[in-house]
């Protein structure tokens, strides 16, 4: 008699594991991909007016072209950041800064 076996149900995802994989000073990959990520995060018009200057200890840093997108980019921070982190199958972030 031939048993299935159960997969394991905690596996990670690949990007999870890749990244994990990644020495922490690997910073401007980082940069590059969240760069990427930000834009279709945010969508074209915000990621017109903003850019990633960059990441460290789990803290992004936008600056943005004009101070008007501050309130704007505030009160979206929570959900940018949970998309973020989905996309990258682990908390990469865990605050946004945000700067003119």
């Amino acid at each position: 008699m031939i048993r299935k076996q159960k997969l394991n149900t905690n596996w990670s995802s690949l990007s999870s594991v890749l990244f994990e994989s990644l020495p922490e000073n690997l910073q401007e990959d980082q940069k590059e991909w969240l760069t990427y990520h930000w834009g279709l995060v945010v969508g074209t018009q915000i990621a017109a007016v903003s850019v990633v200057e960059k990441i460290t200890r789990k803290t992004v840093y936008i600056s943005l072209q004009d101070s008007k997108w501050l309130q704007a980019l505030e009160g979206l921070k929570k959900k940018i950041i949970q998309e973020l982190n989905s996309r990258a199958g682990k908390q990469l972030i865990e605050k946004i800064k945000l700067t003119t």
